[in-house]
């Protein structure tokens, strides 16, 4: 006889049983779909099945989202309808549905590869257009085109590939094991270095957008460089005569600087004078330039052949007046000396002709022609003194906060005058 408190816990047992079963059923073998349908439809257009079925599962980016509810046959291919729970609602429309595989013997479910985020998103009745369905290669497909390659490589070419690579690998065991052994500290370091090999890979995206901003200039530099290189080699010749016959010009000027150097920066000094001078009589140089070969001309009269005697005479005329007359204010306070008197005398700076060009002639580089913009006087400060004998620079209150000069090596000695020569080439 079955006791009070053996009825109670047999009743408990099937409760459980019953509550399990149905947690199982509706959770795995989906028999709630019997009494609730809590899933909206969404049909894919596929050219065929490729091998899917209906009950298969449908995933979203990993995640098991429904299932295939069944698969119709059209005229264009086949419809997959899939059964999608309504929990998962959030699924954008613009998306691909791949027919894949979950492992080499097959076990196909269908994919949904999203290709947008956001809105719109799949509901009841959406359509998968065909354009935006896959299908995996067909098994016998495959299989064919594997014996066809298989089928197509040479036995004997095969045959000596895979000898060579036995003799290729033959005694090498040890250097295979430390080859990948290194890989190994090589994929350690790369990793450890991960950050900075990321950083160097966003940085140099700044390095290819200055080149790619630059490509009309590097294009212009590359072609200029090809002119110039199409010269050089035009040139090889003489370009190899300058370097046979440089060695000895460049000693001949190093023998030149250290014998006449002093006398040349003394020379260069003077001329830096001259220079002004000739500058500022610019104007007059060229009045006398374009005047000189008429006066040129004009000699070749004073010497003539004679007709009538066959020889060459000299013509000279006398002038008793002259008009206008010569120019004497402003030469008072010169001496008349004799011809014989061949003494030093200090020269009369203020001498000059102060009379009106239009009253005499006029003489003096006062009257020449001058330029129309009067030159600029040297307005520069004194910023430095040198003493010659002492070798010392010093520095007035104009100089610069900062000496913009380079002195000269120390290595030059007694020679560094040559840096007054060599400074300005190597700026």
């Amino acid at each position: 006889m079955i006791t009070r408190r053996t009825k109670i816990q047999l009743l408990i047992f099937a409760f459980i049983t019953l509550l399990g079963c149905t947690f199982v059923g509706a959770k795995y073998a989906r028999l709630d779909r019997f009494f609730y349908d809590s899933s909206y439809d969404v049909t894919g257009h596929f050219a065929d099945s490729g091998g899917i079925y209906a009950g298969a599962e449908v995933a979203y980016r990993g995640v098991q989202v429904g299932q295939v509810k069944k698969l119709v046959a059209t005229r264009e291919g086949v419809d997959v309808v899939m059964a999608i729970d309504h929990g998962h609602d959030q699924i954008p429309s613009d998306t691909l549905a791949v027919v894949a595989n979950r492992s080499a013997l097959g076990e196909q479910y269908v994919d949904l590869q999203p290709r947008a985020d956001g809105r719109p998103y799949l509901h009841e009745g959406s359509q998968v257009a065909e354009a935006d369905t896959r299908t995996p290669i067909a098994t016998a497909t495959l299989l064919a085109d594997v014996s066809r390659t298989v089928g197509g490589v040479d036995q004997d070419a095969l045959k000596t590939t895979v000898g060579e690579l036995g003799l290729a690998f033959k005694d090498t065991g040890s250097d295979l094991g430390q080859l990948i052994d290194t890989s190994d500290r090589f994929l350690k370091t790369a990793t450890d270095n991960f950050d900075v090999t990321t950083a160097l890979i966003r940085d140099g995206r700044t390095v290819l957008d200055g080149q790619l901003a630059s490509a009309d200039a590097i294009k212009g530099f590359a072609q200029d460089l090809s002119l110039f290189s199409t010269t050089v080699r035009g040139s090889d010749k003489d370009i190899r005569t300058l370097i046979d016959r440089g060695i000895v010009t460049a000693q001949t000027l190093k023998e030149f600087l250290h014998k006449y150097g002093v006398d040349l920066s003394e020379l260069i000094n003077n001329l830096v004078t001259t220079g002004e001078v000739v500058t500022a009589h610019l104007r007059g140089l060229r009045t006398i330039l374009v005047a000189y070969p008429h006066v040129i001309e004009g000699g070749f009269t004073v010497i003539a052949k004679d007709p009538g005697a066959g020889g060459y005479a000299a013509h000279f005329g006398l002038v008793f007046t002259q008009k206008p007359p010569v120019c004497h204010q402003g030469y008072e306070s010169t001496d008349r000396r004799g011809a014989l008197d061949g003494s030093n005398r200090p020269m009369v700076m203020g001498a000059h002709c102060s009379e009106p060009a239009s009253k005499s002639d006029p003489r003096g580089a006062q009257h020449a022609p001058r330029d129309r913009v009067a030159p600029a006087t040297d307005s520069s400060p004194v910023v430095a003194t040198y003493d010659m004998s002492t070798g010392k620079v010093t520095w007035t209150d104009e100089a610069p906060a900062e000496a913009t000069f380079v002195p000269a090596p120390s290595g030059l000695g007694d020679e560094s005058w040559k840096w007054l020569y060599l400074q300005p080439l190597g700026q």
